[in-house]
């Protein structure tokens, strides 16, 4: 299981730990968990498709973040 920091917000916490469980490594989870596009954070679901599409994670980052 991933250690998610505590300077992360609790809802940060839970975004990374979703992002986590994804497959991404601690930093990546905590890099989508505290993005936000025009004040919109970055969908687990959005991310869930690109992965489910066969888009490789370190591309998923750079196509989000």
């Amino acid at each position: 299981m991933a250690v998610i920091p505590k300077t992360a917000t609790a809802s940060e916490q839970a975004r990374a730990q979703a992002f986590v469980e994804l497959g991404f490594d601690t930093t990546q989870a905590l890099m989508l968990a505290a993005t936000r596009d025009a004040g919109e954070h970055v969908e687990l679901d959005a991310v869930r498709e690109l992965l489910d599409r066969g888009c490789p994670h370190k591309l998923a980052l750079r196509i989000l973040v």
